[in-house]
């Protein structure tokens, strides 16, 4: 034990700090170092900066000039940033050993025991906070000359991109150019809780939750420019009870208790940044007048408004616990919001459980219709959809009675105006979390068309003011509607796919237009599952229900893929009777052969499909 504790104490952990008096938070991630056994010397130009016992305070100037700031900004509070990186590097080729931010702090008695320490915040970046590298690495004299030859030509660092231009992304790059990419870290060791999820760490109701999701990291970041960005001040200690508090007390940080902040006060700050924000994308940053305020503050009451994730993620319930018994479900790291539309008196238990499989992972959900009462749980977030479009344009009856909806033309109209995610309500999502992306196409189906099920996009994208151009230019032609779903989208997609355009690799889950049955029949339920759980979202193929017709208000067969799904959901509607599945699979087969004996284009073979 002796000897491990000598090795611990010929650590070295360096930082480094310019600005004011080191708050409570500073000091808190300084002492959580020193707990460790190590030695933590603190670099500044400021020599009179108070810092813990134990801690040495050296001069920056011995690291790197102070001119040098000068050279790069100095008019700029984010050229601050910039010097700090290239300090950094500079330090640890030079020293070796650690550098750690002061806004992180370290969870375990002894640091890690490796010559070489990085963390992933994401698949594609390696964060430059934490580091450890041997003296003289070349990775790193490689990472100081490419970084000193960057910043003379670089951009003012007025912006986000032009304040981390070597940063984490440059850190990433020479890691991978040396083969050392593959050394790093995963996210859950260092960067578990994310920025957005940074007003987390002063939330009383989510300090269990934090401590389960830090119990096997190494670090905890507390992302000190997501404080900046929302203005928490430091000056005040953390909400008692929050896990911050808790940090506080390990650690022996003493504050008042009226010198404490309150979750509730920061949310509403937090919120109003948040909201204050969306104004300006929303109105392009011009003038504010009366006028503008208001038809902003109308939109935000009939369409509603969630925090951009880029800012602040509000809490998800993390209890939620299926019916039938087995573990919770496990919640989604970044909530996000979809969209969709229902036209009718109520939705059906199937499109519930669709639906419901988003809520339950902790996403928001909003359905938009124009009968805005018709009956919808607690968790559904109903939208008025003459908002995105008058009902004259989407509804239309039929001269045999009846009417049409021309749900592409909604779906494409509320994309191009909302931008974001829209799902049909046929698709389920099997993960907790939705892909990480500006822009999501789905893959090509069983015909070789990409279904507009599921899209992501941002407001006003062209592919989606070509789909509506098309689908407008239509009009009251319902016989041609159908052309501007499948068919119409694959071809828009061919035309403006470039690199921007994520198409997924795969369908929308394992169950195919040839495969309903599966759904199902009891005796593939173990196959299926294993597929599902392998895959993203789920697609119920709602046509082939209505073609076959399948009663959507029956229960599936006991012991079905699909009956799991509803126990797991917890959709209880009372269901009258259930579905056998020898009955249901010969509906389902005689459509399947039906529709190919209709088809008139002789090489599409559907019977090897069929057995």
């Amino acid at each position: 034990m002796q000897g491990d504790d000598s090795a611990a104490r010929r650590e070295e952990v360096r930082t480094f700090w310019t600005g004011p008096q080191l708050s409570f938070y500073e000091a808190l991630s300084l002492k959580s170092l020193l707990a460790t056994g190590a030695t933590v010397v603190l670099y500044s130009y400021e020599d009179h900066l108070i810092v813990p016992d134990g801690v040495e305070l050296r001069d920056a100037n011995d690291i790197l000039s102070e001119e040098v700031l000068r050279q790069y900004n100095a008019d700029s509070d984010k050229g601050w940033s910039r010097h700090a990186d290239l300090f950094r590097y500079i330090m640890l080729h030079r020293f070796g050993g650690w550098y750690v931010d002061l806004d992180v702090i370290c969870l375990r008695d002894r640091l890690p025991p490796a010559e070489m320490y990085v963390a992933r915040a994401d698949a594609a970046t390696i964060f430059n906070t934490i580091m450890k590298f041997p003296a003289g690495c070349p990775a790193l004299a490689d990472l100081v000359a490419r970084a000193q030859r960057i910043l003379p030509t670089a951009d003012r660092a007025l912006t986000e991109e032009a304040r981390v231009v070597i940063g984490p992304k440059l850190l990433s790059e020479v890691l991978s150019e040396h083969g050392l990419d593959d050394r790093a870290e995963p996210r859950a060791k260092a960067y578990e809780i994310p920025f957005q999820e940074a007003l987390a760490f002063f939330n009383p109701a989510q300090c269990e939750e934090i401590e389960a999701r830090l119990a096997d990291s190494d670090f905890a970041h507390l992302w000190n420019g997501a404080w900046t960005t929302l203005r928490i001040p430091k000056t005040y200690g953390p909400p008692p009870g929050s896990w911050l508090d808790v940090m506080f007390r390990r650690f022996d940080i003493r504050v008042s208790e009226h010198g404490r902040l309150q979750y509730d006060a920061l949310v509403s700050w937090v919120m109003e940044d948040c909201l204050l924000e969306e104004f300006k994308i929303r109105t392009g940053g011009g003038s504010i007048d009366k006028d503008t305020v208001a038809a902003f503050g109308a939109e935000i009451e009939r369409i509603g408004w969630q925090p951009r994730d880029r800012l602040y993620r509000p809490p998800v319930n993390t209890d939620a616990v299926p019916v039938d018994g087995s573990s919770p479900l496990a919640q989604t790291s970044a909530p996000q919001t979809v969209r969709s539309f229902w036209h009718g008196a109520r939705l059906g238990p199937y499109r519930l459980l669709c639906l419901k499989s988003f809520a339950d992972r902790g996403h928001r959900v909003e359905v938009f219709s124009y009968d805005t009462d018709f009956a919808a749980p607690d968790w559904l977030t109903v939208r008025d959809a003459r908002d995105i479009l008058p009902a004259q344009e989407v509804l239309s009856p039929l001269p045999q009675g009846g009417g049409a909806i021309h749900g592409d033309l909604f779906r494409y109209a509320l994309l191009e105006r909302l931008g974001g995610w829209w799902i049909d309500p046929d698709v389920m999502l099997m993960q907790p979390d939705l892909p990480d992306t500006d822009l999501f196409v789905a893959g090509h189906d069983a015909f070789g068309q990409i279904p507009p099920a599921v899209v992501k996009c941002p407001p006003g994208y062209p592919l989606i003011k070509a789909a509506l151009t098309h689908a407008r230019a239509l009009g009251g032609d319902h016989a041609r509607w159908s052309r501007v779903g499948a068919p119409l989208w694959t071809a828009l997609v061919a035309e403006h796919e470039a690199g921007a355009l994520r198409l997924a690799s795969e369908p929308l889950g394992p169950v195919s237009w040839f495969t309903v049955p599966d759904l199902f029949d009891p005796a593939r339920m173990d196959r299926l599952s294993q597929q599902a759980a392998a895959t993203c979202f789920l697609r119920l193929q709602d046509e082939v229900w209505r073609r076959a017709g399948i009663p959507a208000w029956l229960a599936p067969p006991e012991g079905s893929f699909l009956g799991m799904l509803l126990q797991r959901h917890g959709i209880d509607t009372g269901f009258p009777a259930s579905l056998e599945f020898g009955e249901l699979n010969r509906w389902i087969r005689h459509m399947y052969r039906a529709v190919q004996a209709e088809r008139a284009d002789p090489s599409v073979a559907l019977d090897a499909r069929l057995s």
